[in-house]
């Protein structure tokens, strides 16, 4: 089990904007009237990010990698992560609705990409064996992240008690997370697999189609 804490995740203050536009947000209202003035919110909002993340590899004969995969025999890292306490209350009390949809986007935004980078760190446990990462599979997120349909999984809802198991296994408590009726706290959180993709499988997979 690898555990991070307080580790440095990229701004991308535009994926904020573009989110924010997609939703039609009314940001000239709220004095956000130039791209600027949004990089600039959500360098602010990003300023009390502390994120930190457990995680750990799971072989697929592992019975909790059994129940995230379901009927798919592979390995998969699973991970807990949290953007902090002072995040949560950085986005408690919002001036408006507005402001407050656009803190929601913003997390959602910066928990992707914490998620990314977590990725990148176990690439390097995968790499060596012969795997790739597939896209992050949610398996709980405050916010749920938006997902185009081509990354959108199979996976079917969970129930809290498989959540808890993870809890334990990974000793969420290390870095300050518990998952108590139903809900996180700190309260911007996630509980995500990344699956092992054997690169031999996809090398012959796309030689049959040739």
């Amino acid at each position: 089990m690898r555990k991070i804490k307080k580790f440095k995740i990229p701004v991308y203050s535009y994926e904020v904007l573009r989110k924010a536009r997609k939703h039609k947000l009314d940001l000239a209202a709220i004095g956000l009237d130039s791209e600027q003035a949004v990089r600039e919110h959500a360098a602010g909002l990003a300023a009390a990010l502390e994120p930190a993340v457990v995680f750990e590899y799971l072989p697929p004969e592992d019975e909790l990698a059994g129940r995230i995969n379901g009927a798919f025999r592979q390995p998969l890292t699973a991970g807990i992560l949290t953007l902090g306490k002072s995040f949560e209350e950085k986005l408690a009390n919002p001036a408006d609705e507005t402001h407050k949809r656009l803190g929601r986007i913003a997390a959602q935004v910066f928990m992707q990409t914490a998620v990314g980078v977590t990725s990148d760190l176990a690439i390097r446990e995968a790499e060596p064996e012969g795997f790739e990462l597939g896209s992050a599979i949610y398996i709980a997120a405050c916010p749920e992240p938006e997902l185009p349909p081509q990354e959108a999984t199979a996976v079917p809802l969970y129930e809290n008690e498989l959540i808890k198991t993870l809890f334990e296994r990974l000793e969420a408590s290390k870095i300050g997370v518990s998952f108590d009726t139903g809900a996180f706290s700190p309260r911007y959180s996630a509980v995500f697999a990344l699956p092992w993709l054997s690169k031999k499988k996809k090398k012959s997979a796309a030689a049959a189609k040739r």
